[in-house]
């Protein structure tokens, strides 16, 4: 008989033990294939028409994916080594020579990596379509995607993927050369020393997440944390993972250990032998809770930010972009021809339609607090309106009006998507505009956080003055006048702003550098819905990728842990407990290594998304709910399956 016969006798009888890795593997190599179909679909890029920003998003995403898959491979593909040195030490121990058994190790995990490659190309290939369907709907597009084979990711997947089992293959290769023959044949025999939680492991576990936590929570109202966000963030999250760590190494030890204390509980036939090995092995696997936990934390925040975003993409907009329309006036035929069109429009009823005028004065605010994403990036220089215009404005959109500013003080208005600033940190701190040969000094009386002008209009922050100061900048200043207006079902009038265009595109003269400009409703969120979508595609898709590692790994290892125990287990049988009471007591232990890093991960995504929510200003209970429960669900069905598997092994 072969070698390649021996294989593939063990592979045909072994397959079934096999399966979850090439499932778990498979499903890695898909989803990076479709990232990388996705990145080189041309209907995708000229559909969506931002090539610059699509393409490096999912060549960014698939690198994550490439480097996470890869670890969690060779991370899968150690446990599976693991599990097979005892008939590895077999093949030894009847003569088989090193070489031989490296080679034939290498070539069961080549040819099942090889299969898994191949089946995940292909399936990703015939549902390619799909998931770029998707990804358009997403984006808020309409358009059917022709099916078409992307010979470029087949190429690159298949290299990549090549490569990587090669290396994994070679890990197999040399195991044979790493361990003695004593060590195979004790790898599944080494026991477990009784060992007792520590005290202060507890108590620091319990400080370093209740400190993490409060620092996250009040991030959003911390000066300090503005100042030294980068630095404040990495010693949060250092101590949220080691408190994590400690949480699962002595901490979970601890309660199980007060349970056992409770001689009603305790003595509980089903609770004595769910807890005579609970508290070691949750202390031996406390680096793989945690970093399933940690796991667990990231897709959740990354996928309740994502679908929090989606979520509220009209809400947000409506906040930002307070007209359906808005323009400036370059001349007055431009004008009553835009005019015209929208009234003409009998889709789209007009709510409102004025006109405002204000200038951009480049002033002295450095006393004032920086502000993310305000002032302070635009070299100090302000919108200033009167205070008349601005309660114009203020009536249309329904908002609380200003009463009577004296000549020395202005109101800052500003909205920023970072965050809402604290209205009041500004009060009393002056501000300088120059004219000519001197400057009118004021004080900032009041701050408010809105928008005036829609998103994109340039203007970083408006100053609210007296009518009296105003009269004296128009004449140092080129007035501004915008139009704007607000209609109905603003969210649905992309073909109308599209007739806009064409109508401001006529008056746009080719030597003149002055680029006209419209700042539309429709068009901000049509942006805004293809970016959101976008970043839910991705974060949901790599969340699956992160859930399947998390679940396969947590799968792997109770296996490894149950075949171990399978001999105990057959002893109970013998002393008279039955089976179903088995199937209880495995039920109860895994439960609690499936539950605790779930628990954990939630609890840590909440507290991160809370701050994100008092930060942004943004509703994310909703949407960040859904996520859980799915997640959750998903989540479970890994129980699910690594319970009856577990069962079948040691309960047959």
């Amino acid at each position: 008989m072969t070698l390649f016969n021996v294989v593939a006798k063990n592979l045909k009888h072994n397959f079934k033990h096999y399966f979850l890795y090439v499932a778990s593997m498979t499903f890695s190599i898909l989803i990076y294939f479709i990232f990388v179909s996705l990145q080189h679909n041309e209907q995708i890029t000229k559909l969506i028409d931002r090539g610059d920003k699509v393409g490096p998003a999912l060549f960014a995403s698939s690198f994550i994916l490439l480097l996470f898959v890869s670890v969690f491979i060779w991370y899968s593909n150690s446990f599976f080594i693991k599990k097979r040195k005892q008939e590895i030490g077999l093949y030894s121990l009847l003569g088989v020579r090193k070489k031989a058994i490296g080679k034939m190790i290498f070539y069961e995990n080549f040819l099942l990596s090889t299969i898994a490659l191949i089946v995940g190309i292909v399936i990703g290939e015939l549902f390619s379509m799909l998931f770029s369907m998707i990804l358009v709907k997403l984006m808020g597009f309409s358009f059917l995607v022709q099916f078409s084979l992307n010979i470029t990711a087949v190429i690159q997947t298949f290299i990549i993927f090549l490569i990587i089992t090669f290396f994994t293959s070679l890990q197999g290769y040399y195991i044979m050369y790493r361990f003695q023959l004593i060590d195979l044949f004790q790898a599944r025999n080494k026991g477990q020393s009784i060992v007792k939680p520590s005290v202060i492991i507890t108590l620091l576990s319990i400080v370093f997440i209740s400190i993490s936590y409060w620092m996250l929570w009040n991030a959003a109202d911390s000066k300090d944390w503005s100042d030294h966000f980068g630095r404040n963030l990495l010693i949060t999250l250092g101590m949220m993972v080691v408190g994590s760590y400690f949480l699962f190494h002595s901490l979970s030890g601890f309660f199980v250990q007060l349970l056992q204390n409770n001689k009603t509980i305790y003595y509980k036939w089903k609770n004595l032998l769910t807890f005579t090995q609970l508290k070691n092995r949750l202390k031996s696997n406390a680096v793989m809770l945690t970093t399933i936990s940690v796991l667990n934390a990231v897709t959740l925040i990354a996928f309740g930010f994502a679908y929090t975003l989606y979520y509220n993409t009209l809400g947000t907009m409506e906040e930002f972009i307070p007209y359906s329309y808005q323009y400036e006036i370059a001349s007055k035929e431009m004008d009553e021809q835009i005019t015209n069109t929208i009234r003409n429009n009998k889709q789209h009823e007009i709510i409102f339609d004025d006109t405002f005028d204000y200038i951009m004065a480049k002033g002295n605010a450095d006393s004032l607090e920086e502000i993310p994403g305000g002032y302070s990036y635009y070299d100090n220089q302000f919108a200033v309106m009167s205070e008349t215009a601005y309660n114009k404005l203020a009536k249309q959109l329904k908002r609380e009006q200003i009463s009577s500013l004296k000549e020395n003080e202005t109101i800052i208005v500003n909205k920023n998507f970072i965050g809402s600033q604290d209205e009041n940190e500004n009060n009393g701190k002056p501000i300088s505009l120059p004219i000519t040969n001197k400057e009118i000094h004021l004080v900032v009386a009041n701050s408010k956080t809105e928008s005036l002008f829609n998103n994109d209009t340039v203007h970083p922050a408006t100053l609210i003055v007296s009518n009296t100061i105003y009269e004296k900048l128009k004449n140092e200043y080129s007035i501004i006048t915008s139009h704007i207006f607000k209609i109905e079902n603003e969210k649905d009038s992309a073909p109308l702003t599209l007739k806009l265009w064409e109508i401001i595109e006529s008056y746009v003269d080719p030597a003149d550098d002055r680029l006209l400009s419209l700042y539309s409703f429709s068009d901000s969120y049509s942006e805004a819905q293809s970016v959101y979508g976008l970043l839910i595609f991705i974060s949901g898709f790599l969340g699956l990728v992160f859930l399947s590692a998390t679940g396969s790994i947590i799968y792997f290892k109770i296996l490894t842990e149950a075949e171990e125990d399978r001999k105990r287990y057959t002893t109970l049988k013998k002393v008279g407990m039955n089976r179903r009471e088995i199937k209880r007591v495995i039920a109860k232990q895994y439960m609690i290594f499936f539950l605790l890093p779930l628990i954990v991960g939630i609890a840590h995504s909440c507290i991160m998304l809370s701050s994100l929510s008092k930060i942004m200003d943004i509703n994310f209970i909703t949407p960040v709910v859904i996520s859980t429960i799915i997640y959750s669900v998903l989540y479970g069905c890994y129980y699910i399956m690594t319970l009856i598997t577990s069962n079948r092994l040691v309960n047959a």
